[in-house]
This record gives C-alpha cells, sequence and structure tokens, in this order.
C-alpha cells in the first residue's frame, strides 16, 4: 500500500452542476450472510445472490477489496446487506424541475468509457448526501441497469446498493426495519439545456424566457419547462429518512 493513500482523501465528485434525485423506495432488500453465495475462480470472485421468486443474479466483486481501501469499508462481502433501487426515472423531472433525458443515460460517454447510467458502478453509498469524504462511505453500488416499465410506460435506472454493516450496523439495522426507507442519487451536470427551445441554460439574466419561468406550461402541447440534464455523471446513491417523492418507485412485487 502506497503510504500517502492513507492521509489523501481523493474526491469522488466529479466537477459539474450537482443534482440530487427524486426519494424512492426499495425494490428489495436481502442480508448478503443469508443470501449470497461467494463464488471463487482463480483470483477472481463473484457473488450470487438468491432472491425468493426472483432470477439469481451474479455480481463480480473483485473490485471490492481495492473499494475498500478507498472506502474504509468492508472487503468481505458477507458483511453487506443488498438493495435494489429504481434510483432515476428518465424523462420524468425532480422536484427542482430537473430532466434526466433517456437519450443522455444511454449514451456511450467516451470520458468515462460506458454508457452514462453505467456511472453509478463502483460508486460511493452515502447518507443523507454527506457524500464530500469518501472514506465516509457507508458502501458502494455493485450495478446499475435500465429497466422498462410497462405500466408507466417509461425507463428506470435500477442499482443494486450493498451496504457495509460492518461500517454502520446502526443504519443497517435501520434499513432492514425500513426505519430508513428513502433514498436519493447525486450527480453532477455539465450543462442544462432548455426542454422548449433547446438552448443551454446559463442560469443567470440572460437565460431564456423558459428557463426564467421553469417549472411552466408553454405552447398548445403545454409543454413543461424544465432543465435537461446534459453531461451527466452519477457519484453516489444516498440514504435518507423520507418517503418516496417518486410515484413510480414502488415495486409490485417483494422480494426476500
Amino acid at each position: 500500500m502506497t503510504p500517502y493513500r492513507k492521509k489523501l482523501v481523493l474526491p469522488t465528485k466529479p466537477p459539474g452542476h450537482e443534482v440530487k434525485g427524486s426519494v424512492v423506495k426499495a425494490q428489495y432488500q436481502i442480508e448478503a450472510h443469508k443470501n449470497v453465495e461467494i463464488l471463487k475462480s482463480g483470483k477472481k470472485r463473484k457473488a450470487l445472490i438468491h432472491a425468493a421468486n426472483y432470477p439469481k443474479m451474479e455480481l463480480d466483486l473483485d473490485v471490492l477489496p481495492a473499494a475498500a481501501e478507498s472506502y474504509h469499508i468492508s472487503p468481505n462481502p458477507k458483511d453487506y446487506i443488498i438493495v435494489s433501487l429504481p434510483i432515476v426515472t428518465c424523462d420524468i423531472p425532480n422536484r427542482n424541475v430537473q430532466c434526466f433525458p433517456i437519450e443522455e443515460v444511454c449514451h456511450f460517454d467516451p470520458l468515462y468509457g460506458q454508457m452514462v447510467y453505467q456511472t453509478f458502478k463502483q460508486k460511493p453509498l452515502h447518507t443523507d448526501h454527506n457524500n464530500e469524504d469518501p472514506t465516509k462511505a457507508k458502501g458502494i453500488h455493485a450495478d446499475a441497469s435500465m429497466e422498462f416499465i410497462p405500466k408507466y410506460d417509461l425507463w428506470k435506472i435500477n442499482v443494486l446498493t450493498m451496504w457495509d454493516r460492518s461500517k454502520d450496523p446502526k443504519l443497517v439495522e435501520d434499513i432492514l426495519a425500513k426505519r430508513r426507507n428513502g433514498y436519493s442519487m447525486g450527480a453532477t451536470v455539465t450543462y442544462f439545456i432548455c426542454s422548449i427551445c433547446g438552448q443551454i441554460d446559463p442560469m443567470d439574466n440572460t437565460r431564456c424566457e423558459h428557463m426564467k419561468a421553469l417549472g411552466t406550461l408553454w405552447g398548445p402541447n403545454n409543454r413543461l419547462a424544465m432543465q435537461l440534464c446534459t453531461g451527466v455523471c452519477y457519484f453516489e446513491t444516498s440514504n435518507l429518512g423520507n418517503e418516496p417523492a417518486d410515484p413510480t418507485a414502488y415495486s409490485e412485487d417483494i422480494f426476500v
């Protein structure tokens, strides 16, 4: 281990405007020591997740020991609970009238070498958006995927989050007991685009008339004036104690 790493706190948040998502509830949560089978192949390590009435999922945990050093979390998969979250609803604005278009989150960003929605992967978990210090992380994102929800005719970003019981036993206890059942993501955005005229929003007195009246309806089709997020990087998810604000965040199934 390089000695300076013990003292140097490296940022996990890229530059840009910070955006917070709507508050959502978990689709399901399981305890890894009860429901995760650790598979080893040479130096590679994977976890096979078992949940009742849900297909088995295989997670690549090869990065966990290295991430544990930077985030100060456990390298042992058995120390975690796994919580599945429908964390972002595409094309639906949050309370600040900011929206993540499906075209943006499914865009391959050469800067990160992956789809935008995949920038959640291996990023830290926090509480109440206290995300400045990565060593205060409560866990890690294990995976991120896109899912179409026919009932609402929209796409969601789903993340599998791993919360470290050994780092914060009280937090994990509250999550399992549903005393803290709200979650919200954090992202940075390079700039915002007006949903009506397509201009970049400078967020000053030169902005277009639509951006000066965010949240209002325009034209014969009553289009909502909102900020379309562009140049997105998802850098954290936080556990909150709030009820969900996103009406599509509930799962129709319970997994145990």
